[in-house]
């Protein structure tokens, strides 16, 4: 028996990063006194350096409470928690250079004013402090490698989420967690994704996995109970409600995370079932909540989130919006990689296609993006009409019948990848059409609920892969 896997089928992980090489996420330098004298730069972890006074007949205390009277009298604080395991590894380390050594605190807590005590290293290392941010996305696993020393993101990577051969959106992953070990082979999946991303980062920088103090993790709620292997059923089962909200801190080997045992997990907390972490992160990177405009924001997805309001109010909503905007339900639709259409214009008096692709090859597909291009400009040159009906009076080859009722020929086959003929369909047509007002429907449903309308709106931010990529004129169009 021979399987055939269509080339729009499959993955292409180079692509994934490829196509954001364009967008601000170059290593680029903050001034982090500035920020810390407007008090916006105060990071969770942080490091001090202590020069200790060795122990002597006269001053034998234990080597924990030198520390703790080191970092009391050199830095002010007090009342520290700390892990077991670090008293394993504090008796030989603190004497490695001499009882010069950097503390790495946790103030996470900050209300309890606790501030926990997570690794010791010999010397003076407080030049070199790095942590890792990962966003669990349904389709792709996205991850950075920070320099909180000097405030870089020395670089990104990512890859397709392990999960995607057990279901295509949160739903279809959430019933096969019902299955026996459903939930353990996702979780598994996702940690074995994020592994490999943060291995390629460490590698490609020569960086010591030691050297990472912790890792913070946003994604939406479902992807956040699959990841922690949380039970996730009964998100979808009415009335629609997590199991938790708000994760603790773990440790990451706990896990399966290949990192050192003093890294913990901090995860964004979620709002509800449908309002993740994964929103809550983009609120507070994109300050919208310090804004005097009233800001729309939304993340465009499978599962598409909604935020408005301003510094003074902020309202969410969630809205299933299918996955078109990811070429799913569209015959010659993928996702976005090598081959894919991503850039369409139209000959206005021979309705003659002029295709782009991702990396300039033979196309494939189409993905998403692509898809908002093409419906702007079959829009623009007259082939459809306002309903997403093509018009059936136009003297061109391209368009023709099919069983699913006119179709518009994007590129012919001795011109694919595949050997067959690329088309877009009246029935593609309305399946994107059905996700964009699914999104239209959501923010509509949002303004009205808290009193507003759309000319009310100040400025708009799109967020998400998708959203990244859009042509603002033409998904307006």
């Amino acid at each position: 028996m021979v399987v055939r896997i269509p080339p729009e089928s499959l993955l292409d992980r180079r692509t994934i990063t490829r196509r954001r090489a364009g967008l601000a996420l170059r290593p680029h330098p903050i001034d982090l006194g500035a920020l810390r004298a407007q008090g916006l730069y105060n990071p969770a972890f942080q490091k001090k350096f202590l020069e200790l006074h060795p122990p002597t007949l006269a001053d034998n205390v234990c080597d924990l409470a030198r520390l703790e009277d080191g970092l009391s009298r050199q830095h002010g604080l007090d009342n520290l928690t700390l892990d077991f395991f670090l008293l394993r590894k504090l008796a030989p380390v603190i004497r490695q250079d001499n009882f010069r050594v950097t503390a790495t605190l946790d103030f996470a807590q900050r209300r309890s004013r606790k501030p926990r005590l997570v690794n010791i290293e010999p010397g003076d290392t407080c030049g070199r402090h790095f942590a890792l941010a990962v966003d669990i996305g349904t389709t792709t696993v996205w991850a950075q490698l920070l320099d909180l020393a000097n405030g870089q993101i020395l670089g990104h990577a990512a890859d397709y989420n392990g999960q995607l051969m057990y279901g295509d959106d949160v739903i279809t992953r959430i019933v096969y967690g019902q299955k026996p070990e459903g939930l353990k082979t996702l979780q598994q999946a996702v940690v074995t994704t994020i592994n490999k991303v943060i291995q390629g980062l460490l590698r490609r920088f020569k960086l010591p996995v030691e050297e990472i103090s912790h890792l913070t993790l946003a994604a939406n709620t479902t992807m956040t109970h699959l990841f922690y292997g949380i039970e996730p059923k009964y998100i979808r089962l009415t009335p629609y409600t997590p199991t938790a909200c708000h994760v603790p801190p773990m440790r990451a080997r706990d896990l399966g995370l290949e990192l050192p045992e003093h890294v913990f997990i901090y995860s964004v907390s979620s709002v509800s079932s449908y309002v993740g972490g994964d929103i809550v992160s983009g609120v507070l990177a994109s300050g919208i909540y310090k804004e005097p405009k009233l800001t729309l924001y939304i993340d465009i997805g499978t599962n598409g989130e909604i935020v408005i309001g301003n510094q003074e109010w902020l309202a969410c909503a969630a809205c299933s919006a299918g996955p078109a905007f990811e070429g799913g339900g569209i015959r010659s639709g993928m996702r976005a990689a090598t081959g894919a259409i991503e850039e369409v214009s139209l000959n206005p008096e021979t309705f003659e296609p002029m295709l782009l692709t991702i990396d300039m090859v033979k196309p494939k597909g189409i993905c998403g993006s692509g898809l908002i291009n093409l419906l702007a400009a079959l829009l623009t040159e007259d082939l459809i009409l306002p309903n997403g009906k093509f018009r059936d009076d136009l003297a061109t080859p391209r368009l023709r019948q099919s069983e699913d009722g006119y179709e518009y020929v994007l590129a012919w086959a001795g011109e694919t990848q595949s050997g067959q003929d690329l088309t877009i369909s009246e029935v593609d047509i309305d399946n994107l059409m059905r996700a964009k007002g699914a999104m239209f429907a959501g923010y509509l449903t949002l303004l009205d609920s808290v009193g507003l309308k759309l000319q009310d709106i100040e400025q708009v931010i799109l967020a998400g892969a998708f959203g990244s990529f859009i042509n603002l004129e033409n998904a307006i169009a």
